[in-house]
């Protein structure tokens, strides 16, 4: 009878363990499946990014923001030459996540190394010589 006791409580609390491993701890909210699109067809990026800023809303409405979707959506933003938009999510990820701070920054950096040679290299305004 002893051995039948101790075999249901390893049970049980084999149960409870394992079921709680089964609950995330993030609201990933499909990106699991935006992602696998987005590498399936790399051409619908706007469609991609927009649904990356609903899975952030969603993240962000229930506190269960996942490790790395910032730095993921700031990286659409910096390869679209936004820098100031990718470094603001870049500088989000590092405040959420600190194992994230030492790339978070390289990426800060180099965010801000292509703003510069971006505005270099823009005209700038136009001067008024007075011909026509």
């Amino acid at each position: 009878m002893k051995l039948k006791v101790v075999s249901f409580i390893f049970f049980i609390s084999s149960l409870l363990l394992f079921s709680s491993c089964a609950q995330t701890h993030y609201a990933w909210n499909g990106y699991d499946q935006a992602l696998y699109d987005h590498y399936k067809s790399p051409g619908e990026r706007e469609q991609y990014i927009e649904k990356l800023k609903i899975i952030i809303q969603r993240a962000e409405e229930s506190g269960k923001i996942p490790p790395g979707i910032y730095a993921e959506y700031g990286y659409t933003f910096y390869e679209s030459g936004n820098y100031k938009q990718a470094i603001q999510y870049f500088q989000k990820e590092s405040d959420l996540w600190p194992e994230s701070r030492y790339f978070m920054a390289k990426m800060i950096r180099n965010a801000q190394l292509q703003g510069k040679q971006t505005n270099k290299n823009a005209p700038g305004p136009k001067q008024n010589t007075g011909e026509k």
